[in-house]
């Protein structure tokens, strides 16, 4: 875990998504850390925590992200997710609503439109084209460190977990973003999931691609304010 860990300001808490670790974050965590009291999560058997013996579920991460935020102790914090971190996320609150200030899911997968393996390997594909070679350094190499066949079996966990189900359970305010070049999570998509929450908006970064917090950090800051100032942050 990589954090402030200080109560100067709100807390909020950072889920990164398949294959990658807090490190994808940090760029976002530092915008966020002038006002804020972040933590970025390393997810078992993600980046440099130990592995389980098996890949775990979506819910199962969830539950995760729920005991982290109570063996903190933090005092309702906003939750943040990135791509299938926003699965988790929304698990987390659907089934912790207490523990929670607000949600903020970006880039959410997994869009109707491309449920299956090699659907989401193209759009994934046509998101590396866009993305800085820094961003996609950082992603290849935490790819390498979960290793395949966990990749594959979380995989196949991203695509069974329906997000367009578990967000109509969030019961906390939210909001939805995504890079307006986002082949992964399409206008839609994210369109429809702000439909089915009880209160959540959809908003989109102007050019900016699937990773939005390692290659938009100030833009998605500036995007995510007005959120966070209504739920109580700074």
């Amino acid at each position: 875990m990589r954090g402030t860990f200080s109560a100067q300001g709100p807390p909020i808490v950072l889920v990164h998504g398949i294959g990658m670790s807090g490190e994808y974050f940090l760029p976002y965590a530092e915008a966020l850390a002038a006002t804020h009291d972040v933590y970025a999560l390393d997810l078992p058997g993600y980046g440099k925590t130990p592995k389980p013996d098996r890949a775990l579920t979506v819910p199962e991460l969830g539950e995760v992200v729920a005991e982290a935020i109570a063996s903190l102790g933090l005092d309702s914090p906003v939750v943040v997710g990135h791509s299938m971190g926003c699965q988790i996320v929304a698990q987390t609150v659907s089934r912790h609503s207490e523990l929670c200030a607000g949600y903020i899911l970006i880039g959410p997968t997994v869009d109707p439109a491309a449920r299956s393996l090699p659907a989401q390997a193209w759009r994934l594909l046509r998101d590396s084209m866009r993305e800085p070679l820094l961003s996609n350094a950082v992603i290849f190499r935490n790819y390498l460190r979960m290793g395949p066949l966990r990749y594959l079996r979380t995989s196949q966990y991203m695509l069974a977990d329906r997000l367009d189900e578990t967000i109509q359970t969030c019961a906390v305010p939210g909001l939805i973003i995504r890079g307006a070049r986002d082949p992964i999570a399409s206008h839609d998509w994210v369109r429809q999931l702000s439909r089915l929450a009880p209160d959540a908006r959809a908003l989109e970064v102007p050019d900016g691609p699937h990773a939005l917090q390692h290659n938009r950090p100030q833009e998605l800051l500036a995007a995510c304010r007005p959120f966070l100032r209504a739920a109580g942050g700074r």
